[in-house]
């Protein structure tokens, strides 16, 4: 049974409304420090939630497009697809690793969005100076709180991508998206396939309990 981040990825759903082929090179240099470009997609999104909450309760689907329209390309999704899988990445076809990244992309999205949809308005962040590691990849630290006195130290690494700062990981309480993804998808594709894991992806059989009260999610 997978045991995805239940904690964190909560965490890093809230993150995202009070703040997903090869990694593209740089080649401009982004208009926006990194903590302004995660810090505007946060608004815009917190904003779309407060002005259409009623709409995107009654139609789930429409707000899994908002998040797509808007957060997702704030996301290096093609990176992180190469991350996570590792050393499966070599061997993958370039239409595995396609698939593989767009049903990551959706497995986060489908699990996490009604958390990030129903806490909106419970959560502050703050925003610390970034670290310029070089002048595309930086680390962008925060420090998120909720009104039930929980609170947790999210930090992500981005980098420039055609011209734009995008996520490659987030560590939630030091704890990797990345890291924890690959341990546990790559031992599944060692027990069964990467096609296997993938159409298990796409059909929703990894799912999490996203209430604020999840211990754990659960894979069918």
């Amino acid at each position: 049974m997978i045991k995805l981040l239940t904690r964190p990825l909560l965490a890093l759903a809230l993150a995202v409304t009070a703040s997903l082929g090869v990694v593209a090179q740089a080649d401009t240099t982004p208009a926006q420090a990194p903590d302004v470009a995660l810090k505007t997609t946060t608004d815009q999104i917190r904003g779309m939630i407060k002005d259409h909450y009623a709409e995107y309760k009654a139609d789930q689907p429409k707000f899994y497009q908002a998040v797509n329209d808007v957060v997702v390309p704030r996301f290096d999704v093609p990176g992180i697809a190469r991350a996570v899988l590792g050393l499966n990445y070599r061997n993958a076809t370039p239409d595995q690793r396609t698939r593989f990244a767009t049903a990551f992309k959706d497995m986060l999205v489908h699990s996490y969005a009604n958390a990030m949809l129903d806490n909106y308005k419970s959560v502050s962040i703050n925003w610390m100076p970034p670290r310029m590691l070089n002048p595309t990849e930086a680390a962008v630290n925060t420090s998120l709180s909720r009104d039930n006195g929980q609170s947790y130290a999210i930090g992500f690494r981005v980098h420039v991508v055609d011209g734009e700062w995008k996520i490659l990981d987030i560590n939630v309480e030091n704890v990797s998206l990345v890291l924890n993804f690959r341990t546990q998808l790559n031992a599944e594709i060692k027990r069964t396939s990467l096609d296997d894991v993938i159409a298990r992806m796409q059909n929703g059989q990894f799912k999490s309990d996203s209430s604020a009260n999840a211990t754990q999610p659960k894979a069918n």
